[in-house]
């Protein structure tokens, strides 16, 4: 920079007045000379009141005359030696004294000369001052800490004078200048030994040099002479550690300025110290400030000079050492260059600080810079740290920030000179790498990346021997040495590199060097490896082969650092992937790591786990690509394809030894994801070669695609239809015969010792689908019962991959693995469960509930599993113990215990309502789902209003409302859980006339509808016809017997010879009584007419039967059947058939104080609405995600919303990664949930004027008429695209711009009107309780339902909750540009999200907002960011912060981790409660309400009444 200007920089012989010295010295003899100065001295000192009390003594001295005859004596008795301390002090006060004439209050003992002419003579004394700072030579400790005191004094006279003298000239601030840089020459110049004042003033002199030089430039700037000494001594004086620290304080504090008028106030500053903070004066100018910045940036030189110590020791002082030493034959051989490793790491920490502070790091200081043992800036990545996984407080990065190139234009000489230290390359790198720009860092005399101190040098170090003893002092300096500082300027180039914006160029001369220095720094060739390796052969003997990995200091500052490196749109990067890949083989496979000691080996590790998950999708994605590794000589290139088993195996293997919970997380979500990528790309394989095969003239384009780069298919039909389908299988023997179950029992044989070494398991192709299905289930079982058991986030993650992988469809299905999957799932519950009770908490009891969903998602998806009697019988078992805490058989050989003789005491409440869903599914879900209502709907569409629409005995109009069509039926509830609507039909219909009930069973797990029929016989058993229309006459019996007429005898024949007794006769006869009364007679004659006629009658009635008999057969005679019964009680009769109607069954028991069966009065006020609750209480967990479409630079949330409006302002793979999300239904038609509480498990009428724009960019999915579903057995989520309100006409009424958005609201009252507002506050209290939890509290159960206007603002759930699980919200944004992630307006766009479940209070406190960020790079994958997962729960898989995927799996992979997300928010929730639980409680809440309060004759008595009575 200033080569072509004159130093200024004297030689040391002609400095300090060494003529007027020199003459008085050589005029008298030391012992006169001596004692002159010392009486001088003492006489002058003595007037200055510094040794005795009372004022200063006005000086005596009035000419100049007397002046030079006083100064030379005291500037000579500066040169004493140390040991006449006395006479230096002396001396020294009188000149600091002297110096005050240039304050603005000088002394009054200073002389009127020097009043009068203050810089002539203060110069004279700076020049004087140069003598005390001489070295004396080797001196005791106590003596060179007396010369340091005076100095130090020197230095604070001369300082203060230059910060607050008004009237220093020009001449005199280039003197003081001057004379600082020869006292530093003087002491810092000669190396560096022991008891030097050089040493102990180090620090001192060279912070008042910098601190005056920049006083200097802002009050007088020093000229360019002055500028090119200052360079020429700074670096002479490089083999001092005090250097660089100065250095390095200065630059920081100059960049702080820099930045703060560059950037603005918003750019993050650098944090200062107190002492800092006033270094750089406040007078000067930004111009000024911008060229001492550059001027002292490059005032060491080429700080990669530093890893060169014949460099370094090219200076006179060396030479000067080198001649006079014995010891030393070389300038390079000083000891006290051992300490140019440490500097070298000091000069590239700071240029990495700058590095930082021009990328916006905040919190950048040096302190921080100092006291970290290797630079790990927090730009490198978020989720590295444990502490802030998924937390974005605060800016990474400065928005405003530098471009790369440039901050490369500055620091990319320097940091990649220095990265490539000790590189051992083709001359072609070496000459390519000298080409730089003019004027950047390295303007310098250039010197070859490759070498290292030279040539000789390098052959010094090339062997492992040195050739002469002489070198032993240096032996242990060799180019391993400065891999610190390497490893620093790696991690800045990674630092730079990884800030790249979307969109922004890259030099390519820029991004080749990079690629040769991270190839360089990947390779483990750093003799500390080396010593690893060897001590890890060592452990390895004494612990049985276990291998201990390895990482050297650049490779792991690489990873630290680049951890975002595969995730940009760098061209080219693909071509680290050998070399990277093989450091993280040395790195994750390991149990144990030897890292570089500052750096913890789980940061290490995350650092590398976060590289995998980048490289993951590469083989797949870039299937037929080729790439030549870095720095590969030869022609052989690598097919990416070809590493795909590696990285398959190297994800297991780290799987099986890593400990920290965070790593463990991400490693599993990239195994799944490598299993669901596997699985599709196979069946796109397959249909693309289906699609082919009929035409062999498509071979070679199919051929040619493969070695594209990405396909481009439509992946909307095969994310639904191959990625989720379930299997169809009937049992265990057919997947065991399939010609699979010789390879499974062999795979499975070898799969324990091939996943606990580095082979993979014994498949023919080790990373097809089917295998690492097979792999992942063992692996992650095992690891889930034997070591991630008591960390309940690993857990879950384990589950959730279960539960992954249980959806997936694969050719090869194993049923034996998915047996075992399940056995393990069972086996893990039962242990969790069998813990201590002080070991059980509500982490525990998550880990068993998600246990339970896990299973219940493997029995739905492989129904045939239930077919096995011994997974039937472990599953019902595991059911045994979640419900009741304890199993009625531990082992096959213990007696079972009945269920009377168990105590019910489940671990908790939540896992005994899991293991009830898990039964419920087992019995009602297992091989029917999806029903025959569709995936929609578990529960039966039909209600009351349609079955009486459908029934012939009703007549019913088209104008039925609800309220009317529950009376037609008759409601009990039986167990207090499950609800009878009982709808009574005598004759069913006219086909077949059989007593007939149709029963609504509406319990916790949903509604079903059953018709039932009393029949003597069953269908089968009946006759083909049951009702002819002629049966014929029967044919008469010939053979008819003999009919005998026998009268019967009521006495016998004797009765009438039997004499009377006395008793007999104490009764009258009938004669004497109506003789004696003549009114008995009279009623005697009328009884005997009575008697005659029915006589007659019965005579004539026997001749008439007698006749007819006689006459038989007779032709007029037929056969005709009974008339049929009409009165039928069927809904009597089914009670009675199900034993409901015993007297035990309608009283109140000891158990329960509601009865067993109990029933309804359904004609009360409100019990339909409440019926209409109960159904709309869904019976599985429903979510809803938000999707968003933010283009580059947006953040106003009405362009957001437009940005889906046209297919043309979106991304051409967004509509299609909306199909990966679920599938499109209609609002109005649609059962299931729907985004909003409003459209929701209703089906309505389609809106006339609501047309569907086919050309819609997402818009058309944004609730009003359509929206993306997804459902299971379990669960259901709809996806909403929100966009803008269409422009209603000005005449139409508000009323129907509800209708029109597909969002029908019924007013709590009878009037009409009323803003959107208050419409929306109604939906959000009528239904409030969907996903809050419902339970009876006091307060709600004793208000009465239907009375007046109670009922409107009636609120379900615990109140008490601090935050409803219906209040999180999960968005799914599409970025154009990655950096829009973190102006992302989250908190604007929630009143787009309103789905009806919200809280009351939900708007008045921080809403829980998570969010998946989906940016699509350039070559065809997409990058993940997770923001929000802050919870004591987080980290919901599969998706992991950071993590790179493919288009294939990117809606599923999003789905996946949307639903995980909830149920973990669930799972943290204390008031959450299972949707089976909530139906419960809604229904014993109706039982409160209204129940029928009747004795058990009055019930018996409602049985036969008619509903409708």
């Amino acid at each position: 920079m200033f080569s072509d200007w004159p130093s200024e920089l004297v030689p040391q012989q002609g400095w300090g007045d060494e003529a007027a010295i020199s003459a008085f010295k050589d005029a008298v003899p030391w012992s006169v000379g001596r004692d002159f100065v010392a009486g001088t001295a003492k006489h002058l000192a003595s007037s200055l009141g510094l040794t005795k009390p009372g004022p200063p003594i006005r000086s005596k001295i009035i000419h100049d005359k007397q002046l030079q005859v006083l100064m030379p004596a005291l500037g000579y008795g500066l040169s004493f030696p140390l040991s006449e301390i006395d006479i230096l002090r002396d001396c020294v006060s009188v000149y600091c004294e002297w110096l005050s004439a240039l304050l603005p209050n000088p002394k009054s003992s200073v002389p009127a000369p020097i009043l009068s002419d203050p810089n002539h003579y203060a110069r004279i004394v700076i020049n004087h001052f140069y003598y005390l700072f001489v070295p004396r030579g080797a001196q005791g400790p106590d003596v060179i800490n007396r010369q340091a005191v005076l100095c130090h004094r020197v230095l604070r006279t001369l300082q203060n004078i230059a910060q607050n003298s008004p009237c220093l000239s020009e001449d005199t601030w280039q003197t003081l200048l001057l004379f600082l840089l020869h006292i530093n020459s003087a002491l810092l110049s000669p190396p560096t030994v022991k008891e030097d004042a050089g040493e102990q003033l180090c620090e001192r002199v060279l912070s008042v040099l910098f601190e005056t030089w920049l006083l200097a430039c802002a009050r007088c700037f020093p000229p360019p002479p002055l500028w090119n000494a200052l360079r020429e001594s700074c670096q002479r004086w490089r083999h001092r550690a005090g250097l660089i620290d100065q250095w390095n304080r200065i630059n920081f504090a100059l960049t702080g300025k820099l930045i703060s008028f560059m950037y603005g106030p918003s750019f993050p500053e650098i944090k200062f110290s107190e002492d800092d903070l006033n270094i750089i004066p406040s007078t000067m100018s930004r111009d000024c400030i911008a060229q001492v910045w550059y001027r002292i940036l490059h005032i060491i030189g080429n700080p990669v000079d530093l890893s060169r110590h014949t460099v370094i020791s090219k200076t006179p002082a060396f030479l000067k050492y080198a001649i006079s030493s014995e010891l030393v034959i070389e300038p390079s051989q000083h000891p006290c260059l051992q300490m140019l490793p440490s500097i070298f790491l000091s000069a590239m920490k700071g240029v990495s600080g700058l590095v930082d502070a021009f990328l916006g790091v905040p919190n950048i200081s040096l302190e921080n810079l100092n006291q970290k043992g290797h630079h790990l800036s927090s730009s490198s990545s978020l989720s590295l740290s444990s502490e802030g996984r998924g937390e974005d407080s605060t800016r990474l990065l400065a928005s405003g920030r530098a471009k790369c190139n440039s901050i490369l234009h500055l620091f990319g000489p320097w940091l990649f000179e220095a990265a490539l230290i000790n590189c051992n390359m083709q001359a072609s790198v070496g000459s390519q790498h000298k080409t730089d720009a003019s004027g950047t860092a390295g303007s310098g005399s250039r010197r070859p990346v490759s070498g290292f101190g030279g040539e000789s040098s390098r052959k010094s170090s090339d062997s492992s021997v040195p050739s002469e003893p002489q070198n032993d002092r240096l032996a242990n300096l060799s180019p391993q040495h400065f891999q610190g500082g390497r490893a620093e300027a790696l991690g800045a180039l990674c630092r730079i590199f990884c800030s790249k914006k979307t969109g922004e160029e890259i030099l390519p001369v820029y991004l080749a060097r990079f690629y040769l220095a991270l190839h360089q720094g990947l390779r483990q060739t750093d003799a500390i490896v080396t010593a690893h390796q060897e001590q890890a052969s060592f452990t390895s003997n004494k612990y049985q082969g276990s291998k201990i990995g390895t990482c050297s200091e650049t490779a792991a500052s690489i990873l630290v650092n680049g951890v975002d490196l595969f995730r940009l749109d760098l061209q080219g990067v693909v071509s680290l992937v050998p070399s990277v890949l093989g450091v993280l083989e040395g790195v994750l496979p390991e149990a144990e790591v030897h890292a570089p000691p500052h750096l913890p080996v789980p940061l290490l590790r995350r650092a590398a786990t976060h590289v995998l998950l980048s490289i993951l999708p590469l083989p797949l994605h870039f299937q037929g690509l080729q790439v030549k590794e870095v720095g590969c000589s030869s022609g052989e290139r690598v097919v990416l394809s070809h590493l795909r088993p590696q990285l398959v195996n190297l994800l297991s293997n780290a799987l099986q030894v890593e400990t920290d919970p965070a790593n463990t997380q991400m490693l599993l979500g990239g195994l799944l994801f490598c299993v669901q990528d596997a699985a599709l790309c196979e069946v796109m394989d397959s249909i693309s070669q289906h699609n082919f095969s009929a035409d062999r003239d498509h071979n070679i384009m199919s051929s040619g695609a493969s070695d594209t780069v990405s396909s481009h298919g439509d992946y909307n039909s095969l994310l639904d239809d191959s990625c989720e389908t379930l299997p169809v299988g009937d049992s265990l023997g057919p997947v065991g015969s399939s010609g699979l179950s010789s390879t499974t029992s062999a795979s499975h044989a070898t799969l324990l010792s091939a996943t606990d070494t580095d082979g993979p398991p014994s498949f023919e192709d080790p990373d097809s689908a089917h295998a690492l299905f097979v792999r992942a289930i063992y692996l992650v079982c095992h690891r889930l019962i034997s070591s991630w058991k008591s960390d309940v986030n690993v857990s879950l993650a384990g589950l959730e991959l279960l539960s992954g992988l249980a959806r997936l469809s694969i050719a090869e299905q194993d049923g034996l693995e998915c047996k075992r999957a399940v056995k393990w799932l069972c086996d893990y519950i039962a242990y969790q469960c069998s813990r201590p009770a002080r070991l059980h908490s509500k982490d525990l009891h998550s880990t068993i509930v998600a246990a339970f969903h896990c299973a219940s998602v493997w029995l739905v998806a492989h129904p045939y599993l239930l077919h096995d009697k011994e997974c039937l019988g472990t599953i019902l078992e595991v059911i045994e113990l979640g419900i009741s805490g304890s199993k009625s058989q531990v082992k096959s050989s213990d007696a079972p215990r009945l269920k009377h003789e168990k105590e019910l005491k489940p671990a908790s409440m939540r896992v005994r309502d899991s293991a009830e869903a898990l039964l419920s599914c087992v019995l009602s879900q297992v091989g029917t789902f999806p029903s025959v209502c569709g995936a929609e709907s578990l529960s039966s569409l039909l209600d009351e209003l349609t079955l009486l629409r459908h029934c012939n005995t009703c007549d019913v109009s088209d104008q039925l409302t609800r309220d009317a069509a529950v009376q037609h039926f008759r409601y009990f509830v039986a167990q207090n859980s499950i609800m009878l609507a009982l709808l009574e039909q005598p004759l069913g219909n006219h086909q077949d006339p059989q007593p007939t009930v149709t029963a609504l069973i509406r319990g916790p797990f949903g509604r079903v509808a059953w018709t039932l029929q009393l029949r003597h016989l069953a269908r089968h058993k009946s006759s083909a016809k049951l009702y002819t229309v002629n049966p014929g006459r029967p044919l008469p019996m010939n053979d008819v017997g003999i009919k005998h007429n026998v009268n019967p005898k009521y006495f016998p024949d004797s009765v009438e010879r039997i004499p009377l007794c006395k008793a007999d006769k104490s009764i009258p006869s009938l004669e004497s009584v109506m003789m004696v009364d003549e009114k008995s007679a009279t009623e005697h004659d009328k009884l005997l007419q009575i008697l005659d006629h029915q006589i007659a009658f019965e005579d004539n009635i026997r001749r008439q039967v007698e006749r007819e008999i006689t006459d038989y057969p007779d032709v007029e005679t037929e056969c005709v059947a009974l008339p049929l019964c009409h009165e039928f009680q069927t809904a009597r009769l089914l009670l009675s058939h199900f034993g409901f109607l015993s007297l035990d069954s309608l009283q109140e028991s000891v158990e329960s104080a509601v009865p067993s069966l109990v029933a309804l009065d359904c004609s009360m006020a409100g019990f339909a609405k409440d019926l209409e609750l109960l159904d709309t209480t869904n019976n599985r967990t429903i979510d809803t995600g938000h999707v968003f479409y933010v283009r580059a630079g947006q953040t106003n949330p009405h362009e957001i919303l437009s940005n889906v409006v046209s297919s043309s302002s979106v991304h051409p793979h967004f509509l299609e990664f909306l199909g990966g999300l679920g599938w499109s239904v209609n609002v109005h038609q649609h059962p299931g949930w729907t985004g909003h509480v409003s459209t929701a498990f209703t089906v309505t009428t389609l809106p006339q004027d609501a047309p569907f724009d086919v050309n819609h960019g997402g818009s058309g999915f944004s609730g009003r008429t359509h929206v993306l579903y997804w459902s299971d057995a379990l669960s259901e989520m709809a996806f909403v695209v929100p966009s803008p309100a269409p422009a209603q006409p000005n005449n139409q009424p508000a009323a129907a711009n509800s209708v029109n958005m597909g969002i029908i609201i019924e007013r709590s009252d009878g009037s009409g009107g009323g803003s959107g507002s208050e419409k929306s506050d109604s939906l959000h209290s009528y239904e409030v309780e969907v996903d809050q939890g419902s339970s009876i509290s006091s307060h709600t159960s004793q208000m009465s339902f239907g009375h007046g206007n109670e009922n409107r603002n009636r609120k379900f759930g615990r109140q008490t909750s601090a935050l409803s699980c219906g209040d999180h919200k999960v968005y799914i944004v599409w970025l154009e540009s990655f950096e829009d992630s973190y102006t992302f307006p989250a908190n604007d766009l929630l009143s787009e999200t309103i789905t009806g479940r919200e809280s009351t209070s939900w708007k008045d406190k921080e809403a829980c907002i998570y969010i998946i960020f989906i940016h699509a790079l350039t070559n065809g994958l997409f990058r993940i960011k997770l923001q929000g997962q802050n919870a004591k729960l987080s980290m919901a898989g599969p998706l992991i912060d950071g993590q790179v995927v493919s288009r294939r799996v990117l809606g599923t992979l999003v789905r996946q981790t949307a639903l995980n997300m909830c149920r973990r928010k669930r799972l943290e929730s204390d008031s959450y409660q299972p949707p089976h639980v909530r139906r419960k409680l809604r229904i014993q809440e109706m039982v409160q309400k209204y129940r029928y309060e009747m004795t058990e004759p009055e019930f018996y008595s409602h049985l036969f009444t008619s509903p409708l009575c």
